[in-house]
């Protein structure tokens, strides 16, 4: 079985990429931070940038994972194999990137709830 046969899988692949650059760049500017340097965003913008950004990685995750599941499930009762297995793995680790992330924009949401507007 070839991985980008099937739609559902590229979706997830697509997601699941643009989820590590958001958080390879969100690592990188809080490295740069940590360093000494200067938040290359600013203060109120940063936190609605993380807030927005967590919210919207992980509404698209889940997403991903809803479409990918039915088709692993409906595989795997046919036949199960190293493809099937490694396909609910990676939804697996995918699901639980979004409950990282989901719990990120919980706390960027009150760091945002937080912020004086004066």
């Amino acid at each position: 079985m070839q991985f980008d046969r099937y739609e559902e899988y590229r979706y997830l692949l697509a997601i699941v990429s643009l989820g590590l650059l958001y958080s390879l760049a969100q690592a990188v500017r809080r490295a740069y931070r940590m360093r000494g340097g200067a938040d290359p965003v600013s203060s109120a913008s940063g936190r609605l940038l993380d807030f927005v950004g967590d919210q919207a990685i992980a509404y698209l995750l889940m997403s991903a994972l809803s479409a990918a599941v039915p088709i692993t499930n409906r595989m795997r009762s046919a036949v199960v194999n190293n493809f099937t297995d490694a396909t609910a793995a990676a939804i697996s680790m995918a699901f639980f990137a979004f409950v990282a992330l989901a719990l990120s924009a919980v706390v960027s949401g009150y760091k945002l709830s937080k912020q004086t507007y004066m």
